[in-house]
């Protein structure tokens, strides 16, 4: 059985967390570190974009500034996510690693099974999209869109994902909702007119949904990690190790805050 890394860490403030993730896929590419699943959470709200995402298109940034929102750009692909009420996760590994393809589909095929049956641990059926869904008009939402594999519960998307894929490793970033509010969550977004923004708000309340709606049992974040990295376990068939970050990874993590994720050029331009 394969032995992969654990890490569960309390809150963190975005541009850390968007630093972490990166050291550890560069360690795990440069194969100093075994496959690591992470799981963590946020000290505030904020939002991530899409590596290739447009802020001045997509972003209402005064209303992010005035709800004191932080707006961050991922390694990831993807469309933009709100954090803070959810569950973050990402996977990062080099390559050939038995339990993860070396494809986009296998990979995101590979880790929906994981995350599958945490949720089923959790007391849900779901399921994953095997090809791409209609989405709603452009939507810089990535709630509004279903790559392959990702996670629809009672026909709601409930977690969302994207992929970074190098010739020495991947990255893996996604984001499990325990509640959502469309009203607070688009006002974040810009749309054409108004009246664009509320027929999204109303065709969303039938394809988003949280996580804590879904429930008949409330559950605490902790065990919902606990759920998920147990799914992991059984789905890939793999032992978790926990683990915190090592020196280098440390390092490297407060190098990246500080000159990338920290940096109004990376964030805004890239």
């Amino acid at each position: 059985m394969s032995q992969w890394r654990l890490i569960e860490e309390g809150p963190g403030e975005a541009a850390w967390n968007m630093a972490v993730d990166e050291a550890i896929a560069e360690s795990c590419r440069q194969g100093l570190s075994s496959p690591t699943l992470r799981l963590y959470r946020w000290t505030r709200p904020a939002l991530t974009i899409g590596y290739f995402q447009k802020i001045s298109r997509d972003i209402e940034e005064t209303v992010c500034q005035t709800e004191r929102i932080a707006v961050i750009r991922r390694m990831t692909g993807g469309r933009a996510v709100l954090h803070g009420n959810d569950l973050t996760y990402s996977v990062a590994s080099g390559v050939h690693v038995p339990e993860l393809p070396n494809t986009i589909r296998g990979t995101f095929l590979a880790i929906s099974r994981g995350l599958i049956e945490g949720l089923r641990q959790l007391g849900l059926q779901a399921e994953s999209v095997r090809s791409p869904v209609r989405e709603i008009g452009r939507s810089p939402v990535c709630f509004m869109s279903a790559s392959w594999y990702e996670i629809i519960c009672n026909g709601r998307k409930i977690i969302g994902s994207a992929q970074r894929r190098w010739k020495d490793g991947m990255l893996q970033q996604g984001s499990l909702l325990f509640d959502f509010d469309p009203v607070v969550f688009y006002k974040l977004f810009r749309f054409p007119n108004q009246t664009q923004r509320e027929r999204i708000i109303e065709e969303s309340r039938d394809r988003i949904g949280g996580l804590y709606g879904l429930l008949l049992n409330p559950v605490d974040p902790k065990t919902v990690s606990n759920r998920i990295a147990s799914g992991f376990e059984k789905a890939l068939g793999v032992q978790l190790k926990p683990a915190g970050l090592t020196a280098l990874e440390l390092e490297r993590a407060h190098q990246l805050t500080r000159i990338k994720y920290s940096d109004h050029t990376w964030n805004q331009n890239r």
